[in-house]
């Protein structure tokens, strides 16, 4: 059986959600908590999704081919949706213990569960949440790398900059906004408050934590969004002294002509 999650949106509206789903979904169950919208349906299969409010789906038992409507039907209540594919997936059944590990000879990673119950999958979809919404951040900073790469191959080959210092603080306010959509808004930096409630179903969440990799991943983001800041604040700093030399030089050009108004002056 898959296990799917999608980043779709930077927030999704829970309570618009659920409140659509009761009202026109039949045959659906759905229950909302501060953050994760769990909606259910028992025939003619067992379905199971959890929507999260950072935009995040999990799905458990849906096909591929099952998940776009689901989709579809929950973008009209995001914000900011995103505009690429952010999708990853697991592949789940029920065994003697629970554990995870990579599939024998697909590539794939394969999820075992002592126990088919909602709270054990919903302790994991925060996992897989947090990975996939990790990944949608991962896919930002390539790209901003690979824009503002050119230009600091330009500066090493040609010795300057093709851009002005407010094209720059552009840059600048552009990676800090990464930044801090990922430290200050996501929730990386702490366990999710649902195991408040549940520490027992903890070790699960911190099991599929370490095996995502989560906590490096978000240390690898912020050390390359840091790596990026520093470069385009020296390139300020260059542009900074520049300037300044500049008008040093015009400065010293205009007390120059003063004194040789003076002497002429003087003279005649």
């Amino acid at each position: 059986m898959e296990c799917l999650s999608y980043c779709i949106a930077n927030t999704i509206d829970l309570s618009r959600l659920d409140a659509h789903f009761k009202t026109t979904l039949p045959g659906y169950v759905s229950v909302r908590s501060r953050d994760v919208l769990k909606l259910e349906r028992s025939a003619p299969s067992q379905t199971l999704i959890f929507i999260f409010k950072n935009g995040t789906v999990v799905s458990w038992g849906v096909k591929r081919h099952q998940i776009n409507h689901y989709l579809e039907t929950i973008r009209p209540f995001v914000d900011k949706p995103i505009s690429f594919l952010v999708r990853d997936e697991f592949s789940y059944q029920i065994g003697d213990k629970t554990a995870i590990e990579p599939h024998g000879f697909f590539d794939v990673d394969c999820l075992t569960m002592a126990a088919d119950t909602d709270e054990l999958k919903l302790s994991f979809s925060y996992g897989f949440s947090q990975s996939v919404k990790l990944q949608y951040f991962e896919t930002i900073i390539e790209a901003l790398i690979e824009k503002y790469n050119p230009m600091i191959q330009y500066l090493s080959n040609k010795g300057k900059m093709p851009i002005s210092r407010n094209q720059i603080r552009q840059i600048i306010g552009e990676i800090l906004g990464a930044k801090s959509e990922m430290n200050l808004i996501s929730n990386f930096l702490y366990h999710p408050k649902y195991f408040w409630q549940h520490p027992n179903l903890e070790e699960y969440y911190t099991m599929m934590e370490r095996y995502l990799h989560i906590q490096r991943r978000v240390n690898a983001i912020n050390h390359r969004l840091d790596t990026l800041n520093e470069i385009f604040e020296m390139f300020n700093a260059y542009l900074e002294t520049r300037h300044s030399h500049n008008l040093e030089i015009i400065i010293i050009a205009l007390i120059t002509i003063e004194i040789i108004i003076a002497g002429l002056k003087f003279h005649f």
